[in-house]
């Protein structure tokens, strides 16, 4: 009889036990939760941290986790939040958030300035769950990533897909911004290579004309040595007059494509 009582003395100390700590580790989140929507996003990070170093709260390692890694992204700590992400795809792959830390994980590597590795992580993330609430975003954070890198083409394509498969995205509208941006870039890159262009023309034109400058200053040699000769003076000045309205011309060509631009 001793034994049962003892048993049940154990049993019902151990409930306490865990019911203590569920308590706990229901306090602690719950006071990061408040943190977080309070905008008081170190101290919630804290909260989180305390919770995952504490042995006794191991069941709640992971709903700490997530939120940690959460956290670290507002605060711009993303190198914790990358390793934060690993850690938790390592060892709760299981678990039902493991679908967007693996999002934020592909989304991590364009914010620390890897976006080869993102445009890879991302498009394996859309593959892998295609009807994913977070595969909108992963088109869209593909498209900076591709951006970023000068490719502006792709970009455009993958912004374009975006907004086709998702139009109610909550990155519909920032698609259509970079959409338009990158329609500005090829604009300013037609002007440049216009520009180039211009210029271009503009030095060979000057080197035909210094060229024909140079021969006309020759004939105005033979000119004074044959002053009397009218007809050869009137060629000579016409031919001054077609130089001198050669040069105006391309003058007045590069001022009009300015204006126009």
């Amino acid at each position: 009889m001793n034994r049962i009582t003892s048993l049940i003395f154990l049993f019902f100390l151990s409930m306490t036990v865990l019911s203590a700590q569920e308590t706990a580790g229901d306090i602690a989140l719950n006071q990061g939760l408040d943190d977080m929507r309070n905008g008081r996003i170190e101290e919630a990070a804290s909260v989180f941290r305390t919770v995952i170093g504490d042995n006794s709260l191991k069941s709640y390692f992971p709903e700490a986790l997530y939120w940690l890694i959460k956290s670290d992204i507002a605060l711009e700590n993303y190198n914790e939040a990358s390793r934060a992400a690993d850690g938790f795809l390592s060892n709760f792959k299981k678990h039902p958030y493991v679908e967007e830390i693996t999002y934020h994980r592909g989304r991590l590597l364009f914010l620390e300035k890897e976006p080869d590795s993102a445009i890879a992580a991302l498009g394996n993330f859309a593959e892998e769950y295609p009807e994913s609430a977070f595969r909108s975003s992963a088109f869209y954070w593909t498209g900076e990533s591709l951006m970023s890198l000068g490719r502006l083409e792709e970009a455009d394509a993958v912004f374009s897909e975006l907004l086709s498969q998702y139009p109610s995205s909550i990155k519909r509208e920032a698609a259509r911004y970079r959409r338009s941006e990158i329609a500005l870039l090829y604009r300013e890159r037609e002007l440049l290579d216009l520009l180039k262009w211009s210029h271009e023309e503009y030095l060979r034109d000057s080197e035909e004309f210094y060229r024909r400058e140079a021969e006309f200053k020759g004939l105005i040699e033979v000119y004074r040595s044959y002053q009397t000769d009218n007809n050869h003076s009137r060629r000579l000045l016409s031919e001054k007059a077609q130089l001198l309205d050669i040069k105006y011309f391309y003058i007045n060509e590069l001022m009009r494509l300015y204006n126009d631009q």
